[in-house]
């Protein structure tokens, strides 16, 4: 079974995607089982920053919208599974407005992801290249990952989203992630996800492309099975029509490799298990 589960639309701050479009995209590549995972905060350009901005109310309205179109359209598409979903950004100012929002809509699947360092955006080298420049990869990761585990501490998502994204800029500064090199923090996530049953994804959006690996490093997802983490999705992060379930195959194949023998879909925050 091919799953999608991080996708956004044209209620992404960061996406124009047609929804119904990206469903006809998936269907044809026979992954039936997705989730629209849009932003919870919006993001605003000033000069060469990428500020990100969180208004509960606007976050509603719009995903509200997001909710009614899905339904919409799940209708036209009797053979799709279309969940509603929510990336949500670690954002320490706005954790109150975080949870509300969390707790006001029916979301079938939560992500919860780590965007900023510092308050800079960390995976578009536009905003983020002179902070790698002028900082230590060991400072520059260590600081992704305490933030990451002070994340899943607080624990009202689901599954982490691209679990070592800190790397796909990083390599350019770095060279290439080793994950050895920051094992003990990320076993205490780890072990932190698996308290709480939060599972992670395998996000494929840069397997073939500037890192050329998915988001986590397969040695990770090895610790991921050590450790018994239960729930694990599959997730393209397309912000275009064409990268919609972009190596979604590949993942599978590669979950298969580490030893994690289901993969997780979910309804009303219900994760269901199923035999890969």
């Amino acid at each position: 079974m091919l799953i999608d589960y991080h996708l956004h639309n044209h209620f992404s701050p960061d996406s124009k995607t047609d929804t119904r479009k990206m469903v006809e995209y998936l269907q044809k590549q026979n992954i039936k089982n997705i989730c629209i995972t849009n932003h919870g905060e919006w993001f605003v350009e000033n000069g060469d920053e990428q500020i990100e901005t969180f208004n509960y109310n606007e976050a509603y309205k719009r995903l509200l919208s997001v909710q009614k179109e899905i339904e919409e359209i799940e209708l036209e598409f009797p053979d799709m599974a279309i969940g509603f979903g929510l990336e949500l950004q670690y954002d320490k100012r706005a954790l109150e407005n975080s949870g509300k929002l969390v707790r006001s809509l029916p979301f079938d699947f939560i992500l919860g992801s780590v965007h900023f360092v510092d308050d800079v955006l960390i995976a578009n080298d536009k905003y983020c290249r002179n902070v790698y420049k002028n900082t230590t990869e060991q400072k520059m990761y260590s600081r992704y990952f305490e933030d990451l585990l002070e994340w899943v501490k607080i624990g009202i998502f689901d599954a982490v989203g691209h679990f070592d994204i800190i790397k796909k800029v990083g390599y350019e500064y770095y060279g290439p992630f080793k994950p050895e090199k920051y094992k003990p923090i990320i076993i205490k996530i780890l072990e932190e996800m698996k308290k709480r049953g939060i599972g992670i994804e395998v996000n494929t959006k840069c397997m073939y492309e500037r890192c050329n690996e998915p988001f986590p490093h397969p040695d990770i997802l090895k610790w991921c099975v050590e450790i018994g983490i239960q729930n694990y999705t599959l997730g393209s992060d397309a912000h275009k029509l064409e990268d919609s379930g972009a190596n979604i195959p590949e993942a599978l194949e590669l979950l298969r490799d580490v030893g994690v023998k289901n993969i997780s879909t979910y309804k009303k925050r219900k994760a269901k298990l199923i035999n890969i």
